[in-house]
């Protein structure tokens, strides 16, 4: 073999790369309002459908050129009002409705939860609905019984399983369906709404069982509108609005977003403070800076934190606290170009990632009217870390949105907050401390017996 052919790289050693398991592109779905009858002879003929404009006016556009995805593993939200489209994308998704225009590949098995109890047949009892939504899976009667104790298990809704399910309850019935989505070892689970229904015991359950799947490479789509679930459990979120992407990235950034655009619509929109000429002069922390130098950063950076710093209550650079603590969370930020409705804040998390806390100017209802191209502000935020003891990560970002425009900065795990508990303070159970009263009495010696 020639020296220059010794040099290239071998096949067997590149990289291989890995398609998602989801991929969508230019997805749009449209409904005609007047539909002839040689349109539908066409499609009953395999012909297709036409290639309706989104502007046509006799056609309803649900989605308009959505394009994501989503890889292996990966728990992913989609946000937003009734109607904004977020069902039909995800029938289109799931294989039950075909797209009007572009593309969508779902690679390995899946399992879909699209509208409570769909392919249950209401004469049926449970266990014959549990082997029936088998059946359609792919699933042989051999397999769903050494499965069905474990779903009757997860479901426990006792000799209802053997009733007919016309008999259920709406939670009944989402404890079956939910059981055996989760059963089938999918690949893919969709999921539209269905953990909204259901009493709390259940639904931490579920949450539980999620998480196992997502540790074994299941990748999870759901569609909910409990922002707090897709805190807690996605990384990554789509807000879809009147069937076009407003907002694709991080979940947190994305839930963000859409509230804030929610509060605005209701009427809470939050009042802009003073000009930018009307705000005090403060001077910047005499403690050490935190480093953003190869932080993880979202956002387009129009307005962008520049400089941060972590600290105690009395203006001490801080990292390791007590529990009941006070911190307070400095964040100078910088626009690029004028913004106005400027807004700055943190989150912590927990080591499952999950949102512990989260505030900001927004929260507040309490916005900056503009910080002009090339100026500064600083924001300070102060907490007391009422916490169960351990380390907790802390995101700082700010963002400003006028008419149109939407710009943003976030910068991803910025410092470690190490909590403690001296022997000396009380013990924290659960995650966190809230204001508490204790009471403890006599009753009167009349009801003594």
């Amino acid at each position: 073999m020639s020296q220059a052919a010794s040099s290239l790289p071998s096949a067997a050693s590149a990289p291989v790369a890995v398609p998602p398991t989801i991929e969508v592109t230019g997805l749009g779905k449209v409904y005609r309002r007047d539909v002839s009858l040689r349109h539908w002879l066409a499609r009953g003929l395999g012909l297709g459908e036409d290639n309706v404009s989104y502007d046509d006016p006799t056609a309803v556009a649900a989605v308009r050129d959505v394009t994501f995805s989503v890889p292996k593993g990966e728990a992913f939200g989609i946000i937003g009002r009734n109607g904004a489209g977020k069902s039909t994308l995800l029938q289109v998704i799931a294989g039950t409705l075909r797209p009007t225009k572009g593309e969508c590949h779902v690679r390995g098995r899946v399992t879909a939860l699209l509208e409570l109890g769909s392919g249950f047949n209401p004469e049926f009892s449970g266990r014959e609905n549990v082997y029936l939504a088998g059946s359609i899976l792919g699933i042989t009667h051999v397999e769903m019984d050494r499965k069905f104790s474990e779903i009757e298990r997860f479901a426990d809704i006792g000799n209802f399983i053997e009733q007919p399910v016309k008999t259920y309850s709406t939670g009944m019935l989402m404890r079956v369906a939910f059981a055996v989505a989760i059963s089938v070892e999918p690949d893919v689970l969709i999921i539209d709404e269905a953990l909204s229904v259901g009493d709390i015991l259940f639904q931490q359950k579920c949450s539980a069982r999620l998480k196992e799947l997502l540790d074994r490479g299941v990748t999870l789509l759901v569609v909910t509108h409990d922002t707090s679930f897709v805190l807690n459990m996605c990384q990554r979120a789509l807000w879809l609005d009147k069937g076009r992407v407003r907002f694709l990235g991080e979940a947190g950034a994305c839930v963000r977003e859409y509230v804030s655009a929610m509060a605005a619509i209701s009427g809470n929109a939050p009042a802009p403070t003073d000009d930018y000429g009307a705000l005090s002069v403060v001077a910047l922390p005499a403690a050490p800076d935190l480093s953003l130098d190869g932080k993880e950063r979202l956002g387009d950076g129009g307005v962008r934190v520049e400089r941060a710093w972590l600290l105690h209550g009395d203006g001490s650079a801080g990292s390791a606290y007590r529990v009941g603590d006070w911190a307070v969370a400095v964040v100078m930020l910088r626009a690029k170009r004028t913004a106005r409705d400027v807004s700055a804040g943190c989150e912590l998390r927990n080591r499952h990632g999950q949102v512990i806390f989260a505030t900001g100017l927004r929260v507040a209802r309490r916005l900056i009217a503009e910080i002009p191209a090339g100026q500064v502000c600083v924001v300070s935020i102060r907490f007391k870390l009422e916490l169960q003891p351990g380390q907790y990560t802390i995101d700082l970002g700010c963002g400003a949105a006028a008419d149109s425009e939407n710009i943003w900065d976030r910068v991803l795990n910025v410092a470690v907050l190490e909590v403690s508990n001296p022997p000396d303070q009380e013990v924290v159970h659960g995650m966190v401390r809230l204001p508490y009263e204790i009471g403890v009495a006599r009753a009167p010696d009349a009801t003594v017996r």
